[in-house]
C-alpha cells in the first residue's frame, strides 16, 4: 500500500518535471523564435538606416557643394561692390568736377551775353552813323551829276570849277570806298563774335530762340537802312 503511494507520488512528481521541463522547452522555442523575428526586423531596419545613411551623405554632399558655390559666388558679389563703390565714389568725383566746370561756363556765357549785346549794339550804332555818311555822300554825288551836267552845257566858261568838281568828285569816291571798307569790317567783327556767341550757348536750350529774337530785332533796325 505504500509502496503504491510512493509509486504514485513518483510518478506524479516525474510528470511535473515532465511538465516543467516541456514547459521550458516551449518558451526557449518561443523566445528563440522571437528573437529570430527580432533579428530579422533589426537586419531589415539596419538595411533601412544604411539606405538612408547614404541618402543623408549625398544630400550632405551636395550641401557642402552648394555651401562652397554660395561662398564664391559670395565673394565674387563682395568684389563687385567693392568695385562698385569705386566706380560710383569716381563718378561722384568727375560729377562736382562737371558742375564746378558748368558753373565757370555759366558765368563765361553770362559776360558773353552781356559783351554780345553791347557789341550788337555798337554794331547797329556804327550802321546808323554809317547810314547817314552814305546818304550824305550820295546827296553829294547828285549835286556832283547835277554840276557836272551843268559845266558841260558851259565847259569854255567855267573850266576851272570843273576841275575842282573832279578833284572833289575823287574825294567823295574815295570816302565812299573807305566808309564801305569800314563798314564791311565792322560786320566781319560782329559776325565773328555772334560766331562765339552761338557757340558758347550750344549747352543752354533756350538761348537760340533769346538769339533768334536779338537777330529779328536786328535785321529789323537794320532793314531801316534800305
Amino acid at each position: 500500500m505504500i509502496r503504491e503511494q510512493l509509486k504514485g507520488s513518483n510518478f506524479m512528481a516525474l510528470n511535473e518535471n515532465q511538465k516543467l521541463f516541456l514547459s521550458l522547452i516551449n518558451e526557449y522555442a518561443a523566445e528563440k523564435s522571437q528573437g529570430e523575428q527580432s533579428v530579422v526586423v533589426l537586419k531589415k531596419r539596419m538595411e533601412e538606416l544604411r539606405s538612408e545613411l547614404e541618402v543623408a551623405n549625398v544630400e550632405l554632399e551636395n550641401v557642402k557643394r552648394v555651401k562652397e558655390t554660395t561662398e564664391q559666388e559670395l565673394k565674387g558679389c563682395e568684389v563687385e561692390l567693392s568695385l562698385n563703390e569705386t566706380a560710383i565714389q569716381t563718378l561722384e568725383a568727375r560729377i562736382s568736377v562737371l558742375q564746378g566746370e558748368i558753373a565757370s561756363v555759366g558765368s563765361e556765357l553770362d559776360s558773353l551775353k552781356v559783351e554780345g549785346g553791347a557789341t550788337r549794339d555798337q554794331f547797329i550804332n556804327h550802321l546808323l552813323d554809317l547810314n547817314k555818311k552814305i546818304r550824305k555822300f550820295q546827296d553829294q554825288l547828285s549835286r556832283k551829276k547835277a554840276i557836272e551836267s551843268v559845266g558841260n552845257a558851259a565847259e569854255g566858261s567855267h573850266e576851272l570849277e570843273g576841275d575842282n568838281t573832279t578833284a572833289s568828285s575823287q574825294s567823295i569816291e574815295e570816302r565812299l570806298i573807305k566808309v564801305m571798307t569800314q563798314l564791311a569790317n565792322e560786320e566781319e567783327e560782329f559776325l565773328s563774335a555772334e560766331q562765339i556767341q552761338k557757340s558758347a550757348n550750344v549747352d543752354k536750350s533756350g538761348e537760340k530762340e533769346g538769339c533768334d529774337g536779338d537777330d529779328g530785332e536786328r535785321n529789323k533796325r537794320i532793314g531801316k537802312f534800305d
